[in-house]
């Protein structure tokens, strides 16, 4: 996507304008944040770094468990993270799965607004939501020395179609 403008609202959200369409895009600056700070802050960097996440998830499995995808993901990298994001042909959805070195997510439970553990996910994973976005619901899952972070719209199932992506994803670390 080339964009003609970015604009970041009082809100935090991010409006992207390309041509003369302007649409909302989930927040992002506090995970940025954390994965730029956090990690440097409480631990070293490792070496290897976090797996690609859009290696984590074909855009197969994404599409049945979410819906039709507009193209393939794109990947950055963001301090010591790495994000891949989905858009969607509807444009109403969003996904994106995150990785990043595990060290610091007990830090990010802690400042989690509203967390809920989740049994069977890796060593641990809590699910929260609002954090950032009252409309979004993030999962969080630590598995040995890596951090996975699913985050989606709120709507009906949610929960069970993050867990459902975020044990397809753990499975392939």
């Amino acid at each position: 996507m080339i964009l003609d403008r970015l604009y970041v609202a009082s809100t935090h959200h991010f409006f992207i304008v390309k041509g003369d369409t302007m649409r909302r895009s989930r927040p992002r600056l506090l995970l940025y944040a954390s994965l730029c700070l956090g990690s440097a802050l409480i631990a070293e960097p490792s070496m290897a770094g976090p797996p690609a996440p859009c290696s984590l998830l074909t855009t197969a499995e994404v599409e049945q468990v979410l819906g039709k995808l507009n193209g393939a993901p794109t990947s950055e990298t963001l301090g010591h993270g790495v994000r891949c994001g989905y858009d969607f042909a509807d444009e109403k959805n969003e996904f994106e799965i995150w990785t990043s070195e595990a060290s610091w997510s007990k830090a990010l439970r802690k400042d989690a607004k509203q967390p809920v553990m989740v049994s069977g996910l890796g060593d641990e994973a809590f699910m929260d939501r609002g954090k950032v976005d009252p409309e979004a619901v993030d999962l969080y899952i630590r598995k040995g020395a890596t951090l996975v972070v699913l985050m989606t719209r709120n709507g009906p199932g949610v929960e069970e179609k993050l867990k459902t992506l975020g044990r397809k994803a753990v499975g392939r670390l």
